[in-house]
């Protein structure tokens, strides 16, 4: 008997508990400026990596900072900087050939103080999947004197890992007399996402927002510029094959971001290069044989079982929704006379269900509104609008899943002047996952013949297709002997049947 050693890698994915860490920052001030007041913060991570090891996993990369501000003589300007930064993730199921996407990155900018140097605290939060791979014997040869029962079961397993980028530039258009850009700011949303022979043709959008001065009647003036893009691009990706699953994730590289401005007849056109990545899985469905029991025939078997996991159904979708809000202001603030802009918005997901065929999120989506009061005063205020939205999913449970959410446009507008109303519009790609576990045989051992006169009764199995001659010379025993103790055999054998022979 020869046991197929050779198996399949199932995949398993697993979400990794959210490491949060505090990373303190300090943006350098030029002695000749003063600020009078912070405008807008905007932080952002890139060149990050991700290297696994022995139950650990070092996350390594820059933390970018902008900084929008007023000065005293009220002349917006913008700070910028960087810093490197490494952090230890500590979890038991992490090994040197696993694999881990960091699928959603969330920075929470805490200013501390601005009275020379900017000082900021940033809180990080990582939401982090893990992809491992583990072997499973899928398949085993046909043992001699032995009824194999096998079972088939369908699951994922890795076909690929893609780590990628992509450029695209798109352009907008301001008619105003821009005298400098302070802040931009830009969300990459996938809506469709499909898999071809040696390809994945991705669709989605570019939001963005930019943040300018221009003069009005020699006085400076902030205003903002909203527009987004719809694009389709084409990766070549050699190992894809069609209808596979593709578990992917997405970033905007703003580290990448280059910004030109021409003028031409009274128009600046700004020019905008981003850098797009990519990162995650190509699963592909797969069926295998698991080995349910081993009958022997003439031999002693000792055979070693492992009970092991594996995704037994994969779901991949990009859905998106509109919500709405009322914001009130306080009694004691002044009203809103003009609407500057609104920045850093951020939107979370603090909590996930099923319903009724649907998958629900409940969250929050945070901004600072930049505007000018009825005291011509220019002030901010943080906005907080919570939110409920689902979509349909063909599963009825969940074992593990994970997301990224984005913003895809954002309008506000003041009524009377003291409530706030905004409508905002969320994209959400979830990946969502069934696991289940089957014991899986990993070795077969056979042990030595048995003797036959050293037992008075013995009972066989009968292999499939097996003629009762076939049999009876299989065991060692006349033909005529077989009914002394087995009524009602059949000619040809099914297969398993117990045949009692006594010596």
């Amino acid at each position: 008997m020869q046991e197929n050693s050779a198996g399949l890698k199932i995949t398993y994915a697993k979400n990794l508990d959210k490491y949060n860490f505090n990373l303190p920052i300090t943006v350098p001030v030029d002695n000749n400026i003063h600020i009078k007041k912070i405008l807008d913060i905007e932080s952002y991570v890139f060149d990050d990596r991700l290297e696994c090891g022995n139950s650990k996993a070092v996350y390594a990369g820059k933390v970018g900072i902008k900084v929008l501000y007023l000065d005293q003589d009220n002349v917006a300007g913008t700070l910028t900087c960087d810093q490197s930064f490494s952090e230890t993730i500590v979890d038991s199921s992490i090994t040197s050939d696993c694999y881990i996407c960091n699928v959603n990155t969330s920075i929470q900018n805490n200013l501390i103080s601005f009275d020379s140097n900017i000082k900021l605290s940033l809180e990080i939060t990582l939401s982090n999947v893990l992809y491992l791979n583990m072997p499973m014997n899928a398949n085993t040869n046909q043992f001699e004197n032995m009824i194999v029962k096998k079972s088939e079961i369908n699951t994922y397993t890795i076909h690929d890992y893609i780590n990628t980028s992509f450029e695209y530039t798109t352009n907008l258009e301001c008619k105003e007399n821009l005298s400098k850009i302070l802040s931009y700011n830009a969300y990459f949303t996938p809506t469709n996402v499909t898999a071809e022979n040696g390809y994945a043709v991705i669709e989605g959008k570019i939001y963005s927002t930019l943040i300018y001065e221009c003069m009005k009647d020699e006085d400076s003036e902030i205003l903002e510029l909203t527009d987004f893009q719809n694009i389709k691009q084409e990766l070549n990706l050699e190992k894809l094959e069609k209808d596979c699953v593709l578990d992917l994730n997405f970033s905007l590289d703003k580290s990448k971001e280059v910004i030109s401005s021409e003028v031409e007849d009274g128009t600046n056109e700004i020019t905008i290069s981003h850098t797009i990545k990519v990162s995650g899985v190509s699963l592909n469905s797969i069926s295998i044989d698991v080995i349910d029991d081993i009958y022997s025939v003439d031999n002693d078997v000792d055979i070693t079982l492992n009970t092991r996991e594996y995704n037994k159904s994969v779901q991949c979708n990009s859905f998106s929704d509109d919500i709405s809000s009322e914001v009130k202001l306080e009694s004691n603030e002044p009203a809103i006379d003009e609407i500057i802009c609104n920045t850093n918005i951020c939107a979370e997901i603090t909590n996930q269900y099923i319903k009724d065929e649907n998958v629900y999120f409940e969250g929050i989506v945070t901004s600072d509104l930049i505007y000018i009061d009825e005291n011509k005063e220019r002030s901010s205020k943080t906005i907080e609008v919570p939110f409920v939205i689902n979509s349909k999913i063909k599963m009825d449970k969940i074992d593990s899943s994970h997301h990224s959410i984005s913003i895809t446009d954002c309008k506000v507008r003041a009524k009377r002047g003291t409530i706030i109303d905004v409508q905002y519009s969320l994209s959400i790609n979830f990946c969502a996952y069934i696991i289940d576990s089957k014991p899986m045989v990993d070795n077969i051992t056979i042990g030595k013949p048995i003797e036959y006169g050293d037992i008075d009764y013995q009972i066989f199995l009968a292999k499939p297709n097996e003629s009762v001659w076939e049999l009876c010379k299989r065991i060692h025993i006349h033909p005529d002997d077989l009914p002394k103790y087995n009524k009602d055999l059949p000619l040809i054998m099914n297969g398993g049947e117990k045949v009692i022979i006594k010596r």
